[in-house]
Formats: structure tokens, C-alpha cells, sequence
């Protein structure tokens, strides 16, 4: 379900930002100063195991890191290419689901990166300790494990039917969330409405996630052999999602 909603995705996904590049440039200082932190320094060989159409992957390698890349989706993978390519940054992409990442790879890396509540797709628990352990095999000896998700310790207090419709220049986007009763698991609906000479086209395309609250996920890395997980939430990162750091 998650290479489907990417590769209906992939075209439109800058739509969200009201400005790509801004966000690019931004999310990369915050990203290059969390890894510095964590003694990450260039030219440090990371990977982005969920690298979508390029955001975090764009921005780390202009820093100077030498990133590859890697997605469930082809399409997205795709136009992550073009984008680097466009900004002529030399970056290894692969289409790659994150639970046979070592089918893939056969080096290791010092700090492995999977950001924009990519994780959360993983709606089984044991689907997502594969991927986990899969992410922590590749890692070098202190390797380190840097992803982001959606706060849904937060989320679960109320859960949400929608997102509020986010309205850029001639672009609105907005979900729809469908909980499954008794479950932390939501189906999402997501919506792109764009104007133009007046008249708006709609696209719309479907996903699953789990809402994991920061304990769950705590105890699956601590399965998966991580031996600590610090937390970061935006107001200490400064990134608009919670940070873990997992360390192997």
C-alpha cells in the first residue's frame, strides 16, 4: 500500500511545502546539526532508507555528506533522481523496501536515516522489528539510527478525523484519517486540490499507518538491538516532527 500512495504521490509530493527548497535547506541545517552532535561528521556515509522524492537526501548531500538513497516507491525514486541531477549532486539511488535492505547493501553506514513518518507504514509490529533489524545490520560499529514520526503520543489522546486543510498559493492539502476500531491503526485518504485559470483539479490516494506511541517504539528497537533511544521533540531539535536517535 505504501509504493502505491508514493508512486500516485511522487509528482505532487512538493506540494506540501509551501516552499521545497526553503524546507530542503532548512530541515538540512537542522539534520547537519543533529548529526554533528552525535559526532556524524562529513563526510560521513549515511543512508536514507526512506528517501521519498529527495528532501532529506538533497539536503545532506549539498552539506557535503556522502548519502545514498534508497525508497519503496519508483516513482519517487524517480524524481529524486532528477532533483539531484538538476542541483548536480552525485547521489546512489536505489528502489528498496526498508525490511530487505540488506538484499540491497552490502556496506555499512554510520548513521542510517528515515524521516517524515515513514516508519509508521509498517503497521505490524513484527513487519517493523524485520525492518528494524534489517537497519541496524547495516550500521557501522556505533552506528546510529535517526527517524521521525508523527507525536502520536499526543495524537492518540483525541484521534483526529482530519488534518487541517493547509491552503499555499494555489494548492490546498488536507487527510482524512479512518481509525479501525480498537486498533491504533488509521486508513488515510489524502487530498491535493490545485487552481488554475480558476478551475480546481482534485487527486486523491490511500494509505494505512499505526499510531506508535514513543514507548512502543522504544521497546521495538530495544528488540531489534538497539541499546538506547533518545527522544527529541521539536521544541529541543527543532524539527516539526519528534526525532529519535537509536543507538547501536
Amino acid at each position: 500500500m505504501a509504493e502505491k500512495f508514493y508512486d500516485e504521490l511522487a509528482e505532487e509530493y512538493h506540494l506540501i511545502f509551501e516552499n521545497w527548497d526553503r524546507a530542503i535547506a532548512r530541515q538540512g541545517n537542522v539534520l547537519d546539526n543533529l548529526l554533528s552532535a552525535e559526532g556524524i561528521i562529513k563526510p560521513s556515509s549515511l543512508l536514507d532508507c526512506s528517501c521519498g522524492i529527495g528532501t532529506q537526501t538533497l539536503a545532506l548531500a549539498k552539506k557535503g555528506y556522502k548519502i545514498t538513497a534508497s525508497d519503496i516507491s519508483r516513482k519517487s525514486i524517480e524524481r529524486a533522481k532528477r532533483e539531484a541531477e538538476q542541483r548536480q549532486l552525485k547521489i546512489p539511488f536505489f528502489q528498496a523496501d526498508m525490511k530487505e535492505l540488506s538484499s540491497v547493501y552490502n556496506e555499512t553506514f554510520q548513521a542510517i536515516l528515515s524521516m517524515d513518518n515513514a516508519l509508521p507504514h509498517l503497521t505490524d509490529e513484527n513487519e517493523c522489528i524485520k525492518a528494524l533489524k534489517e537497519i541496524y545490520s547495516l550500521l557501522s560499529g556505533e552506528g546510529i539510527f535517526l527517524f521521525s514520526i508523527r507525536n502520536y503520543d499526543e495524537i492518540l489522546k483525541e484521534r483526529p478525523s482530519s488534518t487541517l486543510p493547509a491552503k499555499r498559493n494555489h494548492t490546498i492539502t488536507f487527510q482524512l484519517w479512518d481509525w479501525q476500531q480498537h486498533s491504533d491503526i488509521y486508513n488515510l485518504k489524502h487530498f491535493t486540490m490545485v487552481e488554475k485559470d480558476g478551475e480546481w483539479s482534485v487527486s486523491e490516494r490511500d494509505s494505512q499507518y499505526r499510531a506508535y506511541r514513543r514507548e512502543d517504539l522504544n521497546q521495538l528497537l530495544h528488540k531489534a538491538g538497539f541499546r538506547q533511544v533518545k527522544w527529541l521533540l521539536p521544541e529541543e531539535s527543532p524539527f516539526y516532527q519528534p526525532i529519535a536517535i537509536a543507538y547501536k
